[in-house]
């Protein structure tokens, strides 16, 4: 009865490697674009910062900013709201911006260690029966994708704490420039 369990884990476990990779390698090619658009962010980001005195107007070396896109965005979309429940607004959809890369700090490593503990098994049954070229294929693949999880959480972590960090620093001249205003 164990010797069932164990095959029937297995059998689920190896089918498993294929949808596992597959996700590490779009995660690895999600993680590239996502430090792509930030690196062209952070180009658009140069200059100097010029504080927000009123956010009906915003002076030209912000304009470029995605916190300030965002807020043209928010605002045009309901010009009836309140400027405060519009900077509400403008803070859940940079956010949601940020949980693109936040997605994959914390799925890609797991998906790396799903992906090295699965090869392991058909491995082990490779070296008990002595099959050092299978042994080596199933630890090639294992630590193969340990290396794309981490690849990819890390590719992404920058990603996301330069985007944090850009769009507190946007938001605060947002909500400076509402309390000035009050």
């Amino acid at each position: 009865m164990l010797d069932q369990l164990a095959l029937a884990i297995f059998s689920f476990t190896s089918v498993l490697i294929w949808p596992i990779a597959l996700l590490l390698l779009f995660a690895v090619g999600h993680s590239a674009f996502l430090a792509g658009d930030a690196f062209v962010e952070r180009i658009q980001r140069r200059g100097q910062a010029a504080a927000l005195k009123t956010v009906t107007t915003i002076p030209a070396p912000m304009a470029n900013r995605q916190g300030m896109r965002e807020w043209l965005v928010q605002r045009g979309a309901d010009p009836t709201a309140s400027s405060w429940l519009v900077l509400d607004r403008t803070e859940a959809a940079l956010a949601k911006r940020v949980d693109r890369s936040r997605l994959w700090v914390r799925i890609a490593p797991a998906l790396g260690l799903m992906g090295t503990l699965v090869p392991l098994g058909p491995a082990l049954v490779a070296l008990a029966n002595n099959d050092l070229a299978t042994l080596s294929n199933h630890l090639v693949l294992a630590f193969g994708t340990t290396v794309l999880g981490l690849l990819a959480a890390g590719l992404s972590w920058v990603v996301m704490t330069a985007q944090d960090r850009w769009y507190r620093l946007d938001l605060a001249e947002l909500r400076h420039a509402l309390e000035s205003a009050e």
